[in-house]
């Protein structure tokens, strides 16, 4: 029997730094997992947000947490419009910047202009503060409700890291298959030539998705130039809607292949 030695390899660098990936491993489980079992408060958001800062506070025990009301992303800073903009939740660590929309309306999900809202506050405040392009930034747009197709759309389409229940952000999918990918070169095997299939699907379109939106992330679309002057990088068309269901199709097809990656793994 003839071992099978060619797969389509993953091919894309690593998309946010490892601390930006500890917070979107630490928010997508958060929000698939922890809240779905956390009880409800009687506020608007039902407690989401105050529940969320809990966790990261006991969770990221090692970042800087944002208070409650916050207006100066973490550090009293101003904006080139000059009016300051309320960020539900900013966490720093080192030289990553996550920052944070949360959104809890039970039969009511987020519209699109929700995420371009919150794109203009984070530029309003990167345009008078140029320094923070010399970090990570990690902008984050959570929903307890799934997301409708044109607002997933305008996330991907402005470098925006979309989560909610059982929608992992494409860094956390990437370092997963990544993991994977590094356990089958060590000599795992999935056993099954259908699997061998599906695992070069999955690969196949983890490489079009970073493809797709390797110059919407903020570190690729703004730079630092000087104290003063920061510049904006035009990206090329993007087909967001059909990254989108690329993305929703890409989380589907990992829940298959690791619940039969976990059963050949208790097999063993």
């Amino acid at each position: 029997m003839c071992e099978k030695i060619f797969f389509v390899a993953l091919n894309f660098e690593t998309i946010t730094t490892v601390q930006g990936l500890r917070f979107l491993r630490h928010s997508f489980s958060f929000v698939h997992s922890a809240w779905q079992h956390l009880p409800r408060i009687e506020l608007p958001d039902q407690g989401f947000e105050k529940s969320f800062r809990n966790s990261c506070v006991s969770g990221l025990n090692d970042w800087q947490i944002s208070q409650e009301v916050e207006f100066g992303l973490g550090e009293e800073l101003v904006t080139a419009s000059g009016v300051r903009h309320e960020i539900d939740l900013v966490a720093r660590h080192s030289n990553t910047v996550a920052i944070a929309e949360l959104k809890n309306k039970p039969g009511s999900p987020p519209g699109k202009n929700d995420v371009i809202v919150f794109f203009a506050k984070i530029l309003d405040y990167l345009a008078h503060n140029p320094k923070l392009m010399l970090g990570e930034i990690v902008p984050v747009f959570m929903s307890s409700s799934a997301f409708e197709e044109s607002t997933l759309a305008t996330c991907l389409g402005l470098g925006i890291h979309p989560i909610g229940p059982g929608l992992r952000p494409l860094p956390v999918l990437a370092d997963n298959l990544k993991r994977t990918e590094t356990e089958m070169q060590a000599g795992f095997e999935l056993q099954d030539d259908d699997l061998d299939a599906q695992w070069d699907d999955i690969c196949a379109n983890a490489n079009r998705l970073a493809l797709g939106l390797d110059q919407t992330w903020f570190s690729a679309r703004c730079g630092y130039v000087s104290d003063n002057i920061i510049n904006i990088h035009k990206t090329f068309d993007i087909e967001s809607i059909q990254l989108s269901r690329d993305l929703r199709q890409l989380n589907s097809n990992w829940n298959n292949i690791h619940t039969s990656i976990l059963s050949i793994k208790k097999m063993q």
